[in-house]
């Protein structure tokens, strides 16, 4: 068992509400947690889990309901991911790899959907924001290659509709050892 980074996923406003002037503009920001898998050099296909340990259980804010677990599989397609929470180990489960292939898996908060009467569900005042660490196991030491990164998208201001964007970025998460060898 290899233990990969921390994560954070947020959604919510970038200042909590209350503190800025009504009238001031204050970005509503989506960010989640990717990790970029492949196979190391001479190594021809192998299993692995990875499993997210989040401190409440993806209970705080939106909780369950609003998280979004996905995968790129090696076409580049993107895929979801509905057994993220199948098992008492919450995450991408059973997985397989083999020589060339590159497989992403991300995990956001869409704080966005459709309630049970049809209509948008509206954000917790505090957001929803889960933080935790994520571990990769059932490998071999120096299996994979393991690069984690966080997404993050800014609205203007919260928007069910997603219409008022305004950047995108990426950037890279530390690893616990220093590097993305697993």
């Amino acid at each position: 068992m290899a233990l990969l980074s921390a994560f954070e996923i947020v959604a919510e406003n970038l200042v909590p509400q209350g503190i800025l002037p009504p009238d001031a503009s204050n970005p509503f920001l989506i960010q989640g947690y990717w990790v970029e898998i492949s196979l190391a050099l001479g190594i021809t296909s192998g299993s692995f889990n990875i499993v997210f340990q989040e401190t409440t259980d993806f209970t705080q804010g939106k909780g369950q309901s609003s998280l979004n677990a996905q995968y790129i599989d090696a076409k580049g397609e993107a895929n979801v991911y509905p057994d993220f929470f199948a098992s008492a180990e919450r995450g991408f489960l059973n997985q397989s790899i083999y020589a060339g292939q590159t497989l992403i898996y991300g995990v956001q908060c869409l704080p966005f959907g459709p309630s049970q009467q049809g209509q948008d569900l509206e954000i917790p005042q505090s957001g929803t924001g889960w933080r935790g660490t994520v571990q990769v196991d059932g490998v071999r030491p120096n299996m994979l290659i393991a690069t984690p990164t966080q997404r993050l998208v800014y609205y203007r201001r919260y928007d069910k509709q997603f219409r008022y964007f305004v950047d995108a970025t990426v950037y890279p998460v530390p690893t616990f050892s220093g590097g993305t060898m697993i």
